[in-house]
């Protein structure tokens, strides 16, 4: 048995330069780690990148596609009677918000639909 332990192979573990992962960042005063919003922006910008080098002019199909697809998960995850409550109450709110924003569209869009006669 003594054989045996003498063929295994030994871990040695080197000391060298440090990965930059590991490396300590430079701490100055005032400076802050980088924030989510950034990491966000940057993923998102990755990602709308890759979308557009694999469906170049499709970006909008690509997205609407992707729309589609959740909302067809949701509405079979919880029922269409919640879907469409759902749906509503998210027009609803970007129709307040827009009347917020000073920019009404949805309601300009709704009073032209229910006016009476063309005005």
């Amino acid at each position: 048995m003594a054989d045996e332990k003498d063929r295994r192979p030994k871990v040695e573990v080197e000391q060298g330069e440090r990965d930059e992962r590991q490396a300590a960042p430079d701490a100055t005063p005032g400076s802050a780690p980088e924030g989510r919003e950034e990491s966000r922006a940057r993923g998102i910008g990755a990602v709308t990148a890759w979308v557009s080098r694999t469906f170049p002019g499709n970006e909008n199909a690509f997205w609407g596609g992707l729309v589609g697809l959740l909302a067809a998960l949701v509405l079979i995850a919880i029922g269409p009677w919640y879907t469409i409550v759902i749906a509503v109450l998210v027009v609803a709110g970007v129709a307040v918000g827009q009347l917020a924003d000073g920019d009404p569209k949805i309601v300009n869009a709704l009073r032209r639909l229910f006016s009476r006669g063309n005005q």
